[in-house]
């Protein structure tokens, strides 16, 4: 494990939102098989997934983010580690469970409400609103079974199996019934999002952002037929009702739907893996460290943190586009760790090129500009006009290093940038 690598990731929340998906992935395939093997990896990865749900939440808190559905992964989708951890131990699994439900209620209509106000959010990551309240229903239905054996032997009495249902009609499916509700609305919301903003994500080259459509739509699945199952166990209503019937189609249609994307997306993964594991940085420009960022200044001195209803890309995100990637290459003979933005994805957000950089870049430094100004005209209004040039530019930025050229994001001339050593 290149280590350097993991600690960059970690340190912005926009590279470290995906790291959720890897936890989750560990907990779904080790969990109930492999024996002790099995057992010990599904606590590891739940115990590591809860430790990057504290440090998601602390270094988003520094970056001052707000949130949005690139939490989930690391937040919320610790329902199912709860839904892994319960085969175990019952205590656990309620607790994460009770966690995952509790973070749902923070950052869930705060992040759907800021996906519709600010355009500048990526498609791939509004995408993943989808596995929000999926994961929790599906955590939450750890709620449905007896908490233990001596649990499951009393219900053989009928006595206490008509209180067992009769408290789960009553407190339990109203919880289901609510939460299936947030999973159609996050379908909705998905597929308005999806229509009115492919025409500028079809630009975009593939990367293994593209591949975060996948996870979303099988949770979402999953959710499904979780509520199904609990709807047919607990409901007093006929089986064969219009809304049971419905409720079936649509299960199997998510199901293929999310199962045919799953095996496309992959093949495609598959493709391109190899191209982006070798990165070719002889005649790359090499950016900033991300402590030496532009936008690093402003999140430092508080100018640049993230708004409700914004028109302008996340300063977490630009930080991460403007800095590139820790990766690892052999220069030399030696593996070094160097960086680059030749990389495909920040996260669930497809890179920036140059010009997109750049001019996004300058829409937050107008946000600040006319922030600390209001009185000043936007129009026309240089972004440097009232930033302090001796406070964002520091010659070191410009050392060269393993024979690559540093590259000044200080310029807000692209072409220039653009020209050959």
């Amino acid at each position: 494990i290149a280590f350097p690598v993991v600690r960059d990731e970690l340190a912005n929340p926009t590279t470290a939102a995906p790291l959720g998906l890897l936890c989750m992935a560990f907990e779904k395939i080790f969990a109930g098989n492999f024996g002790y093997t099995g057992k010990a990896i599904t606590f590891i990865a739940s115990g590591l997934h809860t430790a990057v749900a504290f440090w998601f939440i602390f270094i988003s808190v520094v970056y001052k983010t707000l949130p949005e559905p690139s939490w989930f992964s690391n937040t919320t989708g610790i329902g199912l580690a709860a839904a892994k951890v319960y085969l175990y131990w019952t205590a656990g699994g309620y607790f994460l469970s009770g966690f995952s439900l509790l973070a749902f209620s923070m950052f869930y209509v705060i992040s759907l409400y800021r996906i519709h106000a600010n355009e500048k959010i990526s498609l791939p990551v509004c995408w993943v609103q989808l596995s929000g309240p999926a994961v929790i229903v599906y955590g939450f239905s750890i709620f449905s079974q007896p908490g233990s054996d001596e649990d499951e032997f009393a219900l053989l009495i009928q006595e206490n199996k008509d209180h067992f249902f009769q408290v789960h009609r009553r407190l339990y499916m109203p919880v289901m019934h609510t939460l299936f509700a947030f999973c159609m609305v996050s379908m909705a919301s998905s597929l308005y999002l999806l229509r009115s903003r492919w025409k500028v994500f079809r630009e975009k080259q593939f990367s293994p952002a593209h591949v975060s459509f996948c996870a979303p739509l099988i949770s979402h699945a999953n959710a499904m037929q979780c509520y199904r199952s609990s709807l047919n166990k607990f409901s007093s209503t006929p089986p064969r009702t219009i809304f049971k019937i419905l409720l079936y189609r649509y299960w199997t249609l998510s199901l293929i739907c999310g199962t045919v994307l799953l095996f496309t997306m992959t093949w495609k993964f598959l493709m391109y893996l190899p191209s982006w594991c070798q990165i070719d940085v002889e005649d790359d420009e090499m950016p900033p460290a991300p402590n030496e960022t532009v936008v690093t200044q402003l999140l430092k001195n508080g100018e640049a943190g993230d708004e409700m209803k914004q028109n302008y890309v996340s300063a977490a995100v630009l930080q991460a586009n403007e800095s590139g990637a820790l990766v690892r290459v052999l220069q030399d003979g030696k593996m070094k760790y160097v960086r680059s933005r030749r990389m495909s994805s920040m996260g669930f957000d497809p890179i920036m090129n140059v010009s997109e950089l750049m001019s996004e870049r300058d829409r937050l430094l107008q946000h600040v500009t006319y922030a600390a100004n209001p009185s000043r005209d936007r129009g026309g209004m240089s972004s440097f006009d009232d930033i302090h040039w001796d406070t964002l530019h520091e010659p070191d930025r410009l050392r060269a290093s393993s024979g690559r050229r540093k590259l000044d994001f200080l310029s807000f001339d692209a072409s220039t940038m653009m020209r050959p050593s």
